[in-house]
């Protein structure tokens, strides 16, 4: 069974996380996308506490029966590594395929034992406007594909601060969404 797997911070997930693993549900022929919210993250210091990411997480993917959140990731002390996420899941590597931002493909020699993820899985790349696709062959030291489609220009940090801006965020998340970020007071709402 081929699976698509989206880790991430999802702190929110967004309207774009999900049209990203559509389009490659539809474009690779996936059964389904394994959404997998980062549990200690080594990169960043300062994230919302992983069971209210995961809560945002199934919400956002709660009406598609081709999505479904694992927490792997879930209760782990050190900063969690997509290779030992990958060793864990212990999928075939024919039928995985990881799925990642432009922007996260272009930094992917900085992971934990990157050049093991090979190993592991196939790569979708989803374009990022701003990173231009013509330099991941030189970048990206893997075989990858690109998801094809528009620039979806939603990232979560563009969402946090849209939230702050009081502007309508009807367009980047679901409703049912910013009633729980309201709820929870996440992001000074």
């Amino acid at each position: 069974m081929k699976i698509g797997i989206l880790g991430g911070t999802f702190d929110p997930p967004h309207n774009a996380h999900r049209e990203i693993a559509n389009r490659a549900l539809e474009q690779f022929n996936l059964k389904k996308i394994l959404f997998i919210p980062t549990g200690v993250s080594w990169q960043k210091t300062e994230i919302t506490k992983y069971t209210l990411r995961y809560e945002m997480t199934e919400i956002l993917i709660k009406d598609n029966n081709y999505f479904e959140i694992s927490d792997i990731e879930n209760n782990l002390q050190e900063p969690s590594y997509t290779v030992e996420t990958l060793k864990k899941l212990n999928l075939n590597k024919s039928d995985t395929y990881f799925i990642l931002g432009g922007d996260a493909a272009y930094g992917i020699t900085s992971w934990k034992s990157y050049k093991e993820l090979d190993k592991y899985t196939n790569f979708l790349i989803a374009p990022r406007e701003g990173v231009p696709n013509e330099n991941l062959r030189n970048i990206f030291p893997f075989e990858y594909q690109i998801i094809e489609g528009s620039y979806l220009d939603i990232s979560s940090t563009n969402v946090r601060k849209i939230m702050n801006s009081k502007e309508n965020l009807d367009n980047y998340i679901p409703h049912e969404l910013i009633e729980f970020i309201k709820d929870h007071s996440l992001y000074s709402l």
